[in-house]
């Protein structure tokens, strides 16, 4: 019997003429026998119109799931097209059974062919592939190099350690002796290294500590620090202190954001003795109290403001009891960047106490160095942070400064901190407009009323940057004031239009209602429609079903409708589907495959029976099959079909049928 109908299937594509009875056929027969199926496909792509290989293509996709030997076979034939498609489904489709498609394109002389076959074998499973992506990685194009390294990657279990390792030595040693440059790929062999070694590989990562090549022990002091197992610190500390080869800064760097990692207080002692301008990034995680004067010294000293506030930072980890700890100490600090330092970390436990120090100190800094000062009295309540904000602004207002306060004020709320913000937004450099937006919006819906009041009346030069900030709104509160605005004639529309369609919540459609029963011109009521489907919850859907009525809107109400995914439009797109117009026909049975309601099962099966555009028999039928019931209970009586070859019933029934059984 399937012999029988791969053949009666097979002789229907030759027969059909009709582009959906083409699709038809093809999606039947890509279920059956394979080598049938392999055989009638090629046979017709050898005599196909131009216009219906996209659909032989799309059966190949199936047989390179099913039977990918056949179509490995099928890349070597010598019609050019059959060759072709063959190959582009596999490649559609990686898998293990294409491995000689893969391996053969690895070898190719082409660069672009070769470093595809790498690419596909990197996304198979098959063991077999491991040999050659190692071999590949001396090949002479660096893509190529790059491509096998990325594979690698893809592969690379804790087994593979060893074997990665020794690449990256042997490679390091080909860059210095035949002058080739392995820099990228050697960084992703790296990275893999540290990322798939697991502690079955701690000796072999330990043992590399001395390894010869600088960027192996490197690779291997990140892999220890990664899995973190306290086996690793003595090793390190030895490293560290005594290096068996040359020390590079970097290493002695990797070496102590390892060491903090691995929290261990032994560390601590080596890490001092080597000065806490290297030792820093590790003194924090490890906790070490010990260090808090040195810190304060260095701290004294920096000599940027980076250096400052890594070492501020530092000393933030180490919140220490009494008056000679952190922050406290630093209090009594002659540097005034240190006392700045230690106030700011106060904040968080004694914060009265830290504001009377802050208040102190305001006056006395830089108006850059003042904004975080500032932010943190406004966040204390205290007037001097606006004060301090004014300041900073008045030496520099429409740049550096009015950013770090743009900034500042993210984290701030209240009516004082949105009127600053709306002050910056018309005259601010245009690189940092986003800024001010970005802390308005974190504002919430309580700023629109000030937004919008002031973007309706600032001139129209500027008017573009509220209309930015409109459209960056997401709070679904602000959905009843951003509504009112989607007239044409409103110079905001634009951003309240964007806010509101990328805001999807009852709020926004409930506005958008209530804005829809406003409008006054029918291109009004099109706009709000097009907004309400982009934000359209289930409360929409009485609107969005008046509006498909109304002939409004129609793409973008059936795409939303799809997208609700609720019964109650069945009705409504099961007489879509008798529209004259294909794209309402496409669109309502698109919708009907997200909602797979079997109520739809017999229309759309009618809709089959008879459709002549493609693209709509095509959705159609994905509707159709995606409901479930295609057997006799749907209505349609497919199934019974099969003793008709030669009818469109007939492909239907075997369409539903061998798509259930994959045989």
């Amino acid at each position: 019997m399937n012999e029988d109908l791969s053949q009666a299937l097979a002789e229907q594509l030759r027969a059909a003429t009709n582009d959906v009875d083409v699709f038809l056929a093809l999606e039947a027969l890509s279920c059956t026998a394979p080598a049938v199926a392999c055989e009638a496909i090629a046979a017709f792509i050898r005599s196909a119109p131009a216009r219906h290989l996209p659909l032989a293509h799309k059966a190949l996709l199936v047989l390179a799931d099913r039977a990918p030997a056949m179509l490995v076979e099928a890349t070597l034939d010598e019609h050019a097209a059959v060759a072709d498609a063959a190959r582009q489904a596999l490649l559609s489709r990686p898998s293990n059974g294409a491995l000689p498609l893969y391996l053969r394109m690895a070898k190719s002389k082409s660069v672009d062919e070769a470093g595809a076959g790498l690419m596909f074998l990197g996304r198979i499973s098959s063991p077999e592939v491991r040999a050659p992506l190692f071999k590949a990685l001396g090949h002479r194009s660096a893509s190529v190099r790059a491509y096998a390294a990325d594979s690698i990657r893809r592969h690379a279990d804790d087994r593979w350690i060893a074997e990665l390792l020794e690449a990256i030595g042997k490679m390091r040693r080909e860059e210095t002796d035949k002058k080739k440059d392995f820099g990228d790929v050697i960084v992703t062999l790296c990275s893999t290294v540290v990322d798939k070694s697991t502690k079955a590989n701690l000796d072999l990562l330990i043992q590399g500590l001395g390894d010869a090549d600088a960027r192996v022990r490197k690779t291997c002091i990140s892999a220890l620090g990664r899995l973190g197992d306290q086996a690793a610190v003595v090793p390190l500390i030895d490293t560290f202190e005594h290096p068996r080869r040359g020390m590079p800064l970097e290493l002695r760097m990797e070496l102590v954001k390892v060491l903090g990692q691995l929290g261990d207080a032994r560390a601590i002692a080596p890490l001092l003795r080597a000065g806490v301008a290297l030792a820093a990034p590790a003194l924090g995680p490890l906790n070490a109290q010990e260090a808090v004067p040195e810190l304060m010294a260095a701290l004294e000293q920096a000599r940027t403001p980076r250096d400052a506030g890594e070492l501020a930072e530092v000393l933030a980890q180490l919140d220490g009891p009494g008056e000679q700890q952190w922050p406290r100490a630093g209090l009594h600090s002659a540097s005034l960047q240190v006392r700045r330092a230690a106030a700011l970390q106060l904040v968080h436990t004694a914060p009265e106490e830290a504001a009377q120090h802050l208040r102190g100190m305001l006056a006395q800094l830089p108006s850059g160095d003042a904004v975080s000062v500032a932010k943190a009295l406004a966040a204390l309540g205290h007037v001097e942070g606006f004060e301090g904000f004014a300041q900073a602004l008045a030496d520099d207002p429409l740049h550096w400064n009015a950013s770090a306060v743009a900034c500042a004020c993210e984290g701030l709320r209240g009516p004082q901190v949105q009127a600053l913000l709306l002050g910056l937004l018309p005259g601010i450099r245009n690189e940092y407009v986003h800024t001010v937006c970005k802390a308005l919006i974190a504002q919430g819906a309580q700023a629109l009323p000030a937004l919008i009041s002031e973007a309706q009346a600032a001139s129209n030069d500027v008017q573009h940057r509220y209309v930015l900030a409109l459209s960056e709104f997401r709070d679904p509160q602000g959905a009843r004031l951003l509504a009112p605005l989607l007239v044409r004639s409103n110079p905001l529309r634009d951003g309240a239009m964007l806010s509101l369609a990328t805001t999807p919540s009852p709020e926004a459609s409930a506005a958008l209602s209530a804005a829809l029963q406003q409008a006054e011109t029918p291109a009004d009521a099109q706009l709000i429609l097009e907004t309400l489907a982009s934000a359209a919850t289930r409360e929409a859907i009485p609107d969005l079903l008046r509006g498909l009525q109304a002939n409004a809107a129609t793409d973008e109400i059936l795409d939303a409708l799809g997208r609700l995914a609720d019964p109650a439009a069945v009705p409504a797109l099961v007489e879509q589907l008798a529209s004259p117009d294909a794209r309402r026909r496409h669109g309502a049975a698109t919708a009907l495959a997200q909602i797979a309601d079997p109520a739809a099962g017999q229309p759309l099966y009618e809709l089959l029976l008879q459709e002549t555009h493609l693209e709509v028999a095509q959705a159609a039928l994905t509707a159709w099959l995606a409901l479930g019931t295609t057997g006799d209970d749907d209505g349609g009586s497919a199934h019974n079909g099969l003793g008709v070859p030669g009818t469109r019933a007939f492909l239907l029934a075997s369409v539903a049928r061998l798509g259930e059984k994959k045989l």
